[in-house]
């Protein structure tokens, strides 16, 4: 979530591995604070398979997010969005047109000199052809004074496109308005076997 007329954006690419077959995943990713509740965002995202590209694909979302309550460090969100593409919702017909629902909480605070954030986000998402798919992502980080941030990253999803575990580690640097980061990406079960390293830059105002 941003508060009003604060602006978040970021480009990334992940140098992918699936089992001997290599694959580049970028995208670009806006959010904005339409009011001191409400955020709207969007995803444009393509994968680009080196070997074949019987798999490659791309994909967008648009979401709009509203914060519902705020008890203390706490905050309560829900929100609902469209969605094409396989690059986000998978195959076996999850490239087709679709929405999603989700619920998130969040809770931002101090540790000693440093200061922290954490959150939980649900959501169902649903396409036209018939595919569906369940996610759950948590995120936890740890924002230093100098700059640096470690955030660590774990999502767990199941539907048509089959069942996968991610871990995401990946540590940052705020340099005035943009942040620098490199993460590795990879996945502990499911149907795959995954491995990559993320590169991204964002921008805050």
């Amino acid at each position: 979530m941003q508060e009003e007329g604060g602006l978040y954006a970021r480009l990334a690419t992940a140098y992918e591995d699936h089992n001997g077959f290599s694959a580049s995943r970028s995208d670009a990713y806006l959010e904005y604070g339409l009011t001191s509740d409400w955020s709207l965002s969007g995803k444009f995202e393509t994968v680009d398979f080196k070997t074949s590209n019987v798999f490659d694909s791309s994909g967008y979302r648009l979401t709009v997010r509203r914060r519902l309550w705020t008890p203390g460090q706490w905050s309560f969100t829900a929100g609902a969005g469209v969605l094409e593409g396989a690059a986000i919702g998978g195959l076996r017909g999850c490239e087709s047109f679709g929405g999603e629902i989700l619920a998130g909480a969040g809770r931002t605070g101090k540790l000693r000199k440093s200061s922290y954030f954490t959150g939980i986000t649900l959501l169902h998402r649903q396409h036209s052809a018939g595919c569906y798919t369940n996610k759950m992502e948590l995120v936890l980080g740890i924002v230093r004074e100098n700059g640096w941030t470690n955030t660590w990253q774990y999502w767990m999803e199941e539907g048509a496109a089959g069942k996968s575990a991610k871990i995401e580690l990946m540590t940052s640097k705020r340099l005035g308005p943009l942040e620098i980061g490199a993460a590795t990406r990879t996945e502990i079960s499911g149907e795959f076997d995954e491995t990559a390293v993320v590169l991204s830059i964002a921008y805050r105002h």
